[in-house]
């Protein structure tokens, strides 16, 4: 793209914006003016008294991510069977998510069509008696000093923020503004300062949890619940180990921009490889590039076949670096991992500690270490395989399934009062 497109293309966004900043502060004090969210009580007091508690999710992500599967539409179908009336929103679909992300000179379109849904989705949740927000409003946005939080404030009591990551980390916040940016209004701390304008939490983690509740007084321990990732895999039949073949599999499942974590144990399986029989197994949407002296197969990620694709490993790996951002991960793999029975190995980091037992229902490998001797642990202890996976499926089944999990997020959304919450 040439230089003047870039600048017309900025120039666009630049007016795009400024519109929609004015038109969204003047909805916003029109709607504090006319005392809208006491209004709406009247109305719902009236006309809505005996209908469900009613739930609406803003997701970032399109239902075929697995933080949309798993943090948001299986939690609808729980809760819609459980005398609630729930209901999400996402923004694009996933290639629609792709072509506008794959190039800086595309962002300004993801953000204008972002904000363009995000205000009608907004708008249209305004009689929900709770809203949910999964990670951020406004993805990849941190323009408006916050103007679409204390939009959606204006309009709903209840605002939950629901977040697996963190993701102050991964934005590297405090961030340096360019000068464009602060024509914006763009935020050093958005994520960090979005958690005032929320009443209610949930952490994916309690790492999470220590993280939002440093400093943030508004974060009171009764309106925050630690949500993990969950499956629902509790009633299928685990990995079958007597069919292990001398070959062993090592699994690795996740998306694209995680692929680089794989580097880590690179060195480790090179050095492995001519004294065990093993190959690589890479589901995801991208394949994983690197000279390597063994056997690398590669699946594209389907909901359809995820299951079957994991129970194709014989050791699933989750490799982390020793960073605030990988901290703040949900050991989701790990979940997904010992859920079906499989063997695991992951970087001893946060909640990876919780998950594991290590050498009783999986592996652990302490941060910056050299992963071959653990490696070398796992191959020699082979025939113990079956009872590792037995524990380590009992151990999710116990804390990381929706019927663990449910009971305590069905409590906290029923104990949701208007009159109580913090303005």
């Amino acid at each position: 793209m040439s230089g003047i497109s870039r600048i017309l293309i900025n120039l666009y966004f630049f007016v795009f914006f400024w519109f929609w900043w004015i038109v969204v502060w003047i909805i916003t004090l029109l709607l504090k003016i006319l005392f809208f969210k006491q209004i709406k009580k009247i109305i719902k007091k009236f006309f809505f008294a005996k209908r469900k508690k009613s739930i609406f999710y803003f997701e970032v992500f399109a239902p075929e991510s697995a933080g949309n599967k798993y943090r948001t539409q299986k939690w609808i179908e729980i809760l819609n069977r459980n005398n609630f009336k729930a209901k999400s929103a996402y923004v694009f679909e996933y290639r629609e998510y792709l072509q506008l992300t794959s190039e800086k000179s595309s962002m300004p379109f993801f953000h204008m069509g972002f904000m363009w849904f995000r205000f009608w989705q907004i708008l249209r949740s305004a009689f929900y008696d709770i809203v949910v927000v999964r990670r951020e409003l406004l993805m990849f946005n941190d323009y408006g000093n916050l103007f679409f939080e204390k939009f959606l404030s204006s309009i709903h009591s209840n605002r939950i923020l629901d977040f697996d990551d963190d993701i102050a980390a991964a934005k590297r916040e405090p961030r340096t503004i360019s000068t464009y940016g602060k024509l914006l209004l763009e935020h050093p701390k958005k994520f960090s300062d979005s958690l005032k304008n929320y009443t209610h939490f949930f952490p994916g983690t309690n790492y999470l949890k220590e993280l939002l509740t440093k400093g943030n007084s508004l974060a009171l321990e009764e309106n925050i619940l630690v949500l993990p990732t969950c499956v629902d895999y509790d009633m299928l039949a685990k990995k079958n180990y007597n069919l292990l073949k001398d070959e062993i599999t090592i699994g690795w499942v996740g998306a694209r921009n995680n692929l680089h974590n794989l580097q880590i144990v690179v060195k480790a399986l090179n050095m492995l490889s001519s004294k065990y029989k093993f190959r690589l197994l890479i589901v995801s949407d991208a394949p994983f590039i690197a000279p390597l002296n063994f056997p690398i197969d590669f699946i594209r990620w389907s909901e359809k076949f995820e299951i079957e694709n994991i129970l194709k490993m014989d050791v699933g790996i989750m490799p982390l670096e020793n960073t605030l951002e990988h901290k703040g991960k949900c050991g989701f793999k790990l979940i997904q991992y010992m859920a079906c029975g499989v063997v695991s190995i992951a970087t001893a980091l946060t909640v990876n500690n919780e998950i594991i037992s290590d050498n009783i229902n999986g592996f652990l490998v302490p941060p910056d270490s050299d992963w071959t001797t653990y490696f070398e642990k796992a191959f020699q202890m082979r025939n113990n395989f079956d009872e590792i996976g037995n524990k380590a499926k009992e151990k999710i089944k116990i804390e990381y399934t929706f019927k663990a999990n449910s009971k305590k997020l069905i409590t906290l959304l029923n104990k949701i009062d208007h009159k109580k919450c913090v303005e």
